[in-house]
């Protein structure tokens, strides 16, 4: 039958009139079947907790059927309250359809037991909405058409359901598919039995409901895009309020359920699941690794791959050992040392960069005793990261061992970045033109440079927008990967130096920002105009109009000359201690 599409992929047809259970039933399907699917005509597409889902044929049709566990004394509560999820699912579709929205065939529902269940007719071809816009935006002009439909039909949809007193407590891109089989793409609303039936809509729940989808598109479309969703939803909708009014509503909206969701993410990294798993080894080792990778940052081989915890017990046996046979040193000091070599984890080879953290200060002996090593710090901060869609390298591993509370070593696995660091890639890509193959010309070179100075000011916005900052944020600390005719992207290291706070005074801010300008003073290849795009590109944001930049400038440059002055005179008391003789 060929491999079945995914879980979300269901049927675009109205429920006919009748009770829930049995209402499309073909007379040749049993019932009984789908309380109780066989292992050998089913196949488990999806599994939780909460429920799994199934897909088959039932009655000479592609179907696809959810079983709902209910396990916890919380969800038998609600169970109780609000009815059965398969029976609120039946109900929503047959509801949505009279107002004209579209959602899949209910076949049939029931219950057995503890488990309740429900079949809904599958249909191809059809795309989740994330998948689908990103090929189209691919296609070129006829591709923008196909969105901008979408676009105002998922606007309607949206705006038909408000109008029908019904609100989706999740809706993002992945319970939207695109029904494909027509000219016209169309919309289709899935996972109803989280649909919650309302006597009023109030604006603030309507915007907190909209909120909900731009945060889950905004990473693949463009402000244009979410602003015309949003005329459109208004138009048909008729609620009251201007567009600007709607979009700073759903716009601080959009932020509170963002920190909602990445603190949710966050708190999912040093527990067993799907993605992360803790781990235990000999010698009293213990840490926490990768098993999958949802958003692999780019260039990353390890962020395709899927890993078992007995493939990583192997590897780790010895983590001592590490540091031992083919391996090339890169640093070497009293805070850590660092190497470079390959792995071979499942049978899949990796270059990776293994780092192991040294106690300088003996105080520190004192505290490590009551937070987390360095390493699985780092390990938990560069996936904070990822989960906020920006590029760092992965990491793979974080161990520890202790003799009760005293930390006695620490160690760091992360993936090798195929990228250059923002000094040499400007060195390589702003040579004159016929010097190391380089094949731009002098206009083609001004843009890049402008591009990456100003999307290096963006990417220092976000990480203080998120509450993050990095206390050695310089130009050695960022990766650039890039090719002619593809998209400029920056990668960070280093997550030894991320913090993580809800606020930032404006003074700590600017300082960080003094820091990447001193770095730059030392790549021959940013000027003064370079310096200053940058920070433009951090004080700049979409409708801020005119920016008075001055005073920032005039404060960091301060800054960066008594930062410069002082790391002088460092140097030149360090260089008189090495030489004064030994009493």
């Amino acid at each position: 039958m060929g491999p079945p599409p995914k879980a979300n992929d269901q049927a675009l047809r109205p429920v006919p009139p009748g009770p829930a259970g049995g209402s499309g039933t073909a007379p040749s399907a049993d019932p009984a079947e789908l309380a109780d699917p066989p292992q050998t005509r089913w196949q488990v597409v999806k599994q939780n907790p909460v429920r799994t889902v199934y897909f088959g044929r039932w009655g000479g049709r592609d179907v696809y059927l959810k079983h709902f566990h209910v396990r916890s004394g919380l969800r038998r509560l609600l169970r109780r309250l609000r009815g059965r999820d398969a029976r609120r699912e039946a109900k929503f579709s047959r509801y949505l359809n009279r107002h004209g929205v579209a959602t899949p065939e209910v076949l049939a529902s029931g219950r057995k037991g503890g488990v309740s269940w429900v079949a809904t007719a599958a249909v191809a071809p059809a795309e989740p909405a994330d998948r689908w816009h990103l090929r189209q935006s691919s296609l070129g002009r006829q591709g923008h058409k196909a969105i901008r439909q979408v676009t105002e039909a998922l606007a309607e949809m949206v705006a038909r359901m408000h109008a029908a007193g019904v609100v989706h407590g999740d809706l993002h891109c992945g319970n939207i598919v695109i029904h494909t089989a027509d000219s016209a793409p169309r919309p289709v609303l899935m996972d109803l039995h989280r649909m919650r039936r309302c006597l009023w809509v109030s604006r603030r729940l309507r915007a907190a409901n909209l909120a909900q989808l731009c945060y889950d598109r905004s990473p693949f479309t463009t402000r244009t895009q979410r602003l015309r969703f949003l005329r459109q939803y208004l138009a048909v909708s008729g609620a009251p309020g201007s567009l600007r009014g709607w979009r700073v509503l759903v716009d601080e909206l959009t932020l509170v359920h963002a920190r909602s969701q990445y603190a949710q993410r966050d708190r999912r990294i040093l527990r067993r699941g799907r993605y992360f798993s803790p781990i235990r080894l000999a010698g009293g080792w213990c840490g926490h690794v990768v098993l999958a990778t949802k958003t692999p940052p780019p260039g990353s081989t390890a962020g395709t791959m899927t890993f078992s915890l007995d493939e990583w017990q192997k590897v780790l046996a010895r983590p001592e050992a590490l540091f031992t046979g083919d391996m090339e040193q890169i640093k070497d000091s009293p805070s850590s040392q660092e190497i470079r070599r390959r792995l071979t984890v499942g049978g899949r080879g990796l270059d990776v960069y293994v780092k192991r953290a040294r106690r300088k200060y003996l105080r520190r002996l004192f505290t490590d005793c009551y937070r987390r090593s360095r390493a699985v710090r780092a390990f938990k901060r560069g996936h904070v990261l990822l989960n906020r869609r920006m590029a760092t390298a992965l990491p793979l591993a974080a161990l520890e061992r202790r003799a009760g509370p005293v930390l006695l070593d620490s160690i760091l696995i992360t993936e090798a970045v195929p990228a250059m660091p923002v000094g040499q890639f400007l060195t390589t890509w702003l040579a004159p033109a016929g010097q190391a193959g380089v094949p731009l010309s002098p206009a083609q070179q001004h843009h890049l440079a402008r591009q990456l100075l100003w999307r290096i000011g963006r990417l220092v916005q976000r990480l203080h927008d998120h509450g993050l900052a990095h206390r050695d944020l310089k130009a050695g600390n960022l990766l650039v990967r890039w090719l002619p005719g593809q998209d400029i992207q920056l990668i960070l290291l280093d997550m030894d130096g991320f913090g993580q706070r809800q606020s930032r005074s404006a003074r700590r801010r600017f300082k960080g920002l003094m820091r990447l300008n001193v770095s730059l003073l030392e790549c021959p290849a940013v000027n003064q105009a370079g310096r200053l795009r940058l920070l433009m590109g951090y004080l700049r944001r979409p409708g801020c109009g005119r920016v008075d930049f001055k005073p920032y400038w005039r404060a960091i440059e301060a800054w960066s000359t008594r930062t410069l002055r002082e790391r002088i005179d460092a140097r030149r008391q360090l260089q008189k201690a090495a030489r004064r003789p030994l009493p």
